[in-house]
């Protein structure tokens, strides 16, 4: 099992954290996970996407080059550039709020709109957005099957985090799985 994904937004969104976390997350789950980040001199505010690659056996090439089989985008910011990873079997879920432009860069694969910063602006949580798209994420994987991260992986890992920021953290982590339920019927 060897499965691909592409997180893409701008500098301060927490795209390399949330990468972080899956990693952490699978290796929790005793798989090989490589974590590789791509972003610009002007980190905060300028174009960030991190590649995480997750596998049931070692892993000799940490890049999606034109090979995701997930892409996520949360910015317009560097989204055109990110998204040279989709090819024909790539699942995308980019942001509705944020990107204006999705059906004329994706020409291959699936897309879906998905109202992810909307939603954590909603909940008053903006700067928990990136793990909103982890508990989005943890859903469409469960039911997916491409990967076997059990619910208890997740919540290791939450927990562990510093104590002033694992409420917000396993809020947003909630508020990215209703949201999935919520929308699921799409994803078909």
């Amino acid at each position: 099992m060897k499965l691909k994904l592409r997180f893409s937004g701008r500098g301060g969104q927490g795209i390399k954290f949330l990468g972080s976390i899956l990693v952490r997350v699978a290796m929790v789950g005793n798989y090989y996970a490589t974590l590789t980040v791509d972003y610009t001199p002007s980190v905060r505010g300028g174009p960030i996407f991190c590649d995480v690659i997750l596998s049931s056996t070692p892993i000799s090439y940490p890049f999606c080059d034109k090979d995701a089989d997930i892409f996520i985008a949360i910015d317009q910011k560097g989204f055109k550039r990110a998204s040279e990873c989709i090819y024909e079997k790539t699942r995308s879920f980019i942001d509705e709020h944020t990107i204006n432009n999705a059906e004329e860069i994706i020409q291959k694969g699936k897309f879906h709109l998905v109202p992810i910063t909307r939603r954590a602006d909603e909940k008053k949580i903006p700067q928990s957005a990136n793990i909103l798209c982890l508990g989005f994420l943890s859903q469409y994987l469960k039911e997916s099957r491409k990967i076997d991260l059990k619910e208890d992986y997740y919540n290791q890992v939450l927990s562990s985090m510093p104590k002033r920021f694992r409420e917000v953290n396993i809020q947003s982590y909630q508020l990215g799985q209703a949201l999935y339920q919520e929308l699921k019927n799409q994803f078909q």
